[in-house]
């Protein structure tokens, strides 16, 4: 099992490996340096042609031969699992073998359920996780922790510079039948607030072409609702309310 970490721009932000410490750190080989400077440990130089988040996620499918990849965000700032309690729950932090553990487990249900796919809960708050319903087949999974079966017809599709977990996903789902989404634990990221990464050159009116194209590619799947007087695309596609906001107009 691999564990793989994309990263640009940020060599002194790469807090995943405090949680993850052997994840691999694929980095743009101009930056290489300045990833080693910065004390990152088990760096990975991607091609300097390899241009934008999705083709650097097939990239590293295609260069690493293991059949387990999961590919992790640098820049988490919250994760574990939650407890259920009586009344409420209780959110409770992992360490890395813990984590190893649920991962193996999870890549092994993946392929029990003939998946190719795996994915957490990327929000850490309570409509996001639900330790009452821990595992779900027919709702979202993103690329901020998502387990892949790199088996050589799994990858992204590099029309999509943003949006690219969500396309897959979708399509793991309609051609599957499901993906395998695990909802009593959580990787939550910084995203927006952090500089570097795709936030460098991700803008609103990629995102609003990227949703636009898939609510035309799988309709049905992904609707539009109001909420405070504002529009948001929401994947909606679970037998339960488990909906992700994927943009707003």
């Amino acid at each position: 099992m691999i564990i793989a970490v994309p990263s640009r721009g940020r060599p002194t932000r790469v807090l995943t490996q405090k949680i993850l410490p052997d994840c691999l750190v694929y980095v743009p080989a101009n930056e290489a340096k300045d990833y080693e400077r910065a004390k990152v440990r088990n760096i990975v130089a991607v091609p300097d042609k390899i241009k934008g988040i999705t083709r650097t996620r097939n990239w590293i499918l295609d260069h690493e031969r293991d059949p387990w990849v999961v590919m992790v965000d640098d820049d988490v700032k919250a994760q574990g699992w939650v407890r259920l309690l009586d009344a409420t729950t209780e959110q409770l932090t992992m360490a890395a073998q813990e984590w190893n553990a649920e991962m193996i487990r999870l890549f092994d249900l993946t392929e029990q359920f003939k998946f190719r796919i795996f994915g957490v809960a990327t929000m850490n708050a309570p409509r996001a996780v639900y330790p009452w319903k821990p595992l779900l087949f027919r709702s979202y999974v993103t690329a901020s922790f998502m387990g892949i079966l790199n088996d050589g017809r799994t990858r992204f599709d590099e029309s999509f510079p943003v949006k690219e977990d969500y396309e897959l996903g979708l399509r793991c789902i309609q051609e599957d039948g499901g993906v395998l989404a695990a909802r009593y634990l959580h990787w939550t990221n910084s995203h927006w607030t952090d500089q570097g990464g795709c936030a460098s050159y991700r803008t609103q009116e990629m995102e609003l072409r990227a949703i636009s194209r898939l609510r035309k590619m799988y309709p049905g799947m992904i609707r539009r609702v109001v909420r405070g007087g504002s529009h948001y695309s929401m994947i909606s596609i679970s037998e339960v309310n488990d909906c992700l906001v994927v943009g707003c107009f």
